[in-house]
């Protein structure tokens, strides 16, 4: 069972959605950083007098979703036919996804149909549109300090749902919860017979209907109406019980102090971290900053993945260094099937994350640029094998901060 928990894990990729960049052409270096996604440079450089569009991109970007909401609202409210609008009802609809406030999800997204039926931010995010709506609002109880036991080999902790308790994997690569048809019947849910598409790991798609389950409960911390994408039944996981806990609930309890020793500690007061911010969310995706080959990338922050994944922007990045190694391909597992891409293997390849270097051997870079792994933004995939090494990590989504033990 163990394994196939692991497997469910590390294929599954929930689809993103699309950043919003600027279509006019950039009048000032602000709004260079922004249509480029330059968020750490951005975070450092906007004051008060930036237009609020900018103020409220870096907001979110961020994880201050309500300072978000409030400046990007102003902006609607004060040139509801401007390109600015239409940019700010694209972050606005991102950051009601992560936060699983889909029933205003749904009320902003008409309320943009409307005012931009021919924008074509809003048909990049119609997807989400149809994935998301018809869901409740996400209910989160108050924040509690909590410690809870997990095995030393995996990402699970204890998750109780409608009173059963069974571990679930903490997932910073799902924007939503997820289970197995096993694991919804094994909890009792009712599942809809609404099935919709979502896009894989690797590019695949694979269908999905959704539960929603009346009481989640995470240390000592309870959520209501949490959704839950219940993947159809057949291929790899007919027969798997196991269950992921998304960004939703993860950004609902702040953060985590993770310890290889055996506990991890919930919504409580978290480690101090010395640095400045080196995670960040681009195209709804949570993203870390780190040092490779001496340079500063980013990678999306994936612990639901086993192993780092580099991509072609990579090979883009760091050509000398892809010259160098070993040519051939490799497989990439999505819940609707794998594909194969033309790759290049490093012995090893050190990523530095704060001030912590870890290793990843062998590192292998593969020939493309899928959007679910941070293909659109990032050099690679980060998978939990970064956080393996040490005592442990402190994932603070108050600070934005991901240190290494």
């Amino acid at each position: 069972m163990l394994s196939a928990r692991r497997l469910f894990a590390a294929i599954l990729a929930i689809g993103s959605l699309a950043a919003p960049r600027a279509s006019q052409p950039s009048t000032g270096p602000l709004e260079a950083l922004y249509r480029a996604g330059q968020w750490f440079e951005l975070r450092t450089l906007v004051t008060e007098r930036d237009p609020e569009l900018i103020r409220g991109a870096v907001a979110a970007a961020f994880n201050d979703y309500e300072g978000a909401e409030r400046l990007l609202r102003r902006v609607i409210r004060s040139a509801p036919k401007s390109d600015a609008a239409d940019q700010a009802y694209a972050i606005l609809c991102r950051t009601y996804v992560s936060s699983a406030q889909y029933r205003r999800l749904v009320t902003t997204y008409r309320e943009w149909a409307a005012a931009f039926p021919s924008s074509e931010l809003r048909r990049e995010q119609q997807n989400s549109f149809e994935l998301f709506g018809g869901r409740p609002d996400q209910i989160n109880g108050p924040t509690r300090a909590a410690t809870a036991r997990h095995d030393d080999d995996s990402f699970s902790v204890p998750v109780s749902i409608n009173g059963k308790t069974d571990d679930f994997l903490l997932d910073t690569g799902a924007a939503h919860s997820v289970l197995t048809d096993r694991e919804a019947k094994k909890f009792g849910l009712t599942v809809s017979g609404d099935t919709k598409v979502g896009t894989g790991a690797s590019g695949d798609t694979y269908r999905f209907r959704t539960a929603v389950a009346k009481e989640v409960t995470l240390g000592s911390m309870t959520f209501r109406n949490v959704s839950f994408a219940v993947i159809t039944p057949g291929g790899a996981f007919a027969d798997v019980e196991a269950g992921i806990i998304g960004l939703p609930i993860i950004l609902a309890i702040g953060g985590i102090n993770w310890s290889h020793s055996g506990t991890a500690e919930f919504g409580g007061t978290l480690p101090a971290s010395s640095g400045e911010p080196n995670l960040v969310f681009d195209r709804s995706r949570l993203v870390v900053r780190a040092e490779v080959l001496g340079k500063r990338v980013l990678a999306s922050f994936d612990t639901g993945a086993n192993s780092t994944e580099l991509n072609a922007n990579f090979a883009d990045q760091f050509p000398d260094a892809v010259a160098g190694g070993k040519k051939g391909s490799a497989e990439l597992n999505g819940i609707g099937g794998t594909q194969t891409f033309a790759s290049v293997e490093l012995p090893e390849l050190i990523f530095t994350i704060g001030s912590r270097p870890v290793p990843v051997r062998p590192a292998v870079i593969t020939m493309q640029r899928n959007g679910t792994a941070g293909g659109e933004c990032c050099i690679a995939n980060a998978g939990n094998d970064l956080l393996k090494h040490g005592q442990g990590f402190v994932l603070n989504l108050s600070a934005m901060t991901l240190q290494l033990r």
